[in-house]
């Protein structure tokens, strides 16, 4: 059987579908706090600076508690202790001095426990902490210029 050039007659084209395009939904990001509060009225809390690491820790019947958890020596996993009232030594084996503690929060922004700008803003505004001199002063921005203008192709 030979084809014949009716059977291709263009005046009757079939409908080819097109792909639908696919429907964008819109989803907004759930916008998260920078930083949630940690200290609560009714508790005893203070600042510790472990080997330059500075956080809240709350105290619970003289021991300290960090993140939910009680804080013990690196060296040989004893209990910590507050001596002379700014000091914390290992109570375990190794008696060794661990590092500093104070009962004053804003301690913890003095011993940079933030380090950004924007972060000491949110520690100090969710615990009430009172912001240092140089957060209050206005950021001097960088300057206008660009690394690439030392290499200017018209010399």
């Amino acid at each position: 059987m030979q084809t014949r050039l009716a059977d291709f007659d263009e005046s009757e084209k079939k409908e080819v579908s097109q792909p639908k395009p696919p429907v964008v939904v819109k989803r907004e990001r759930p916008k998260g706090q920078l930083w949630q509060k940690t200290t609560h009225e009714g508790e005893e809390w203070g600042v510790c600076n472990l080997d330059d690491t500075v956080f809240l820790v709350r105290l619970i019947d003289g021991r300290l508690h960090a993140h939910g958890m009680e804080a013990f020596c690196k060296y040989c996993s004893g209990i910590l202790e507050i001596r002379e009232n700014s000091k914390v030594f290992c109570s375990g084996q190794c008696g060794r001095y661990q590092g500093e503690f104070s009962a004053d929060l804003n301690d913890y922004l003095r011993w940079e426990g933030a380090k950004s700008y924007t972060l000491r803003l949110a520690v100090a505004e969710a615990e009430g902490l009172q912001l240092e001199e140089r957060d209050l002063e206005p950021i001097e921005y960088a300057p206008n210029w660009s690394v690439f203008e030392e290499y200017d192709e018209a010399e």
